[in-house]
């Protein structure tokens, strides 16, 4: 690399840096202003009932409702702890501008409610998720009216999930998937729907996520494979595939993506022949994902 293509991908780099740095803390310093409804003052839970009773009547079954005077942070306790003083809303005789109404709000000052209580936890990354960068509030998935599932999740997770994510559905009914559809996991398995710094994933990186189920395929090896160690998406789509194993295309032909076949044939010279195509490289490379082991066939490894 010469000095001057050197120095282009230095500036390059530099700039997707500070691109990526000012999104990030964009969303970071998403400080939204809670909305107000000026001149009006609390006037209890009691004045809500006469119109909102069966609203009301689901709200007492949720553990909003169960909540004490000391988990509120000196917040009005009842409808107004969310909903803000409904002296004016009584006034007008039920005008939802003189209200505060989720339904109105947009998705930042929406979940700004919510975040003035739950500001910990799994919540404390939720100014940088992917959810509220594209317009996603609480509100979608948790309704705090109604009996819900844990979490007032109205739909439980995968369900709540494939509203939105239909591509991840289809992908999951392919032949080879992750048990989401035997009960055995849940998109919370891997995913942190609440934010994180890697795509909503629990752990730093994809491997990592992987690893926690799969550890038998975590290094290091003596004989590593190189898109194991970087990127098991590399070779695997983990919402599900028509190869077995979850491969993004049977074999050999996802092998021969990155090898040249070993059916040499003096016509063809290092090209890979029919018989190439016509058996499966696990036959001999067994340890695909690393081995301890040396290769008694050839200088390699990756056999057991």
């Amino acid at each position: 690399m010469n000095r001057s293509t050197a120095a282009l991908s230095i500036l390059l780099l530099c700039v997707l840096t500070a691109w990526g740095c000012q999104r990030f803390l964009k969303a970071g310093e998403n400080r939204v202003e809670l909305p107000m409804i000026e001149g009006a003052f609390y006037v209890g839970t009691d004045s809500c009932v006469p119109c909102h009773d069966d609203v009301y009547q689901q709200f007492k079954k949720t553990v909003h409702y169960r909540l004490n005077a000391a988990e509120l942070k000196g917040m009005q306790r009842g409808c107004e702890t969310c909903h803000g003083p409904g002296s004016k809303h009584m006034q007008t005789k039920g005008k939802a501008q003189d209200i505060i109404s989720f339904a109105k709000l947009p998705p930042e000052q929406s979940s700004q409610m919510c975040l003035a209580c739950h500001q910990g936890g799994p919540t404390m990354d939720w100014r940088a998720n992917v959810h509220v960068l594209n317009g996603v509030g609480c509100n979608e998935c948790h309704k705090s009216h109604k009996i819900t599932g844990p979490k007032m999740v109205y739909l439980g997770d995968p369900d709540i999930c494939f509203t939105c994510h239909q591509e991840k559905k289809a992908q999951l009914m392919l032949p080879s998937h992750h048990p989401l559809r035997e009960k055995k996991m849940k998109c919370g398995s891997c995913h942190n729907n609440h934010g994180s710094e890697n795509n909503n994933l629990k752990k730093q990186s994809l491997n990592d996520v992987c690893f926690e189920c799969h550890a038998e395929y975590q290094g290091p090896f003596v004989f590593e494979h190189a898109p194991v160690v970087e990127d098991c998406s590399i070779c695997h789509e983990p919402h599900g595939t028509i190869a077995n194993n979850l491969l993004r295309q049977s074999e050999p032909f996802i092998c021969l993506r990155c090898h040249r076949g070993h059916k040499i044939n003096p016509k063809t010279g290092d090209y890979p022949t029919s018989g190439a195509f016509l058996t499966s490289c696990v036959q001999c490379h067994s340890a695909v994902h690393g081995s301890d082991l040396h290769s008694q066939v050839n200088g390699g490894g990756l056999t057991r």
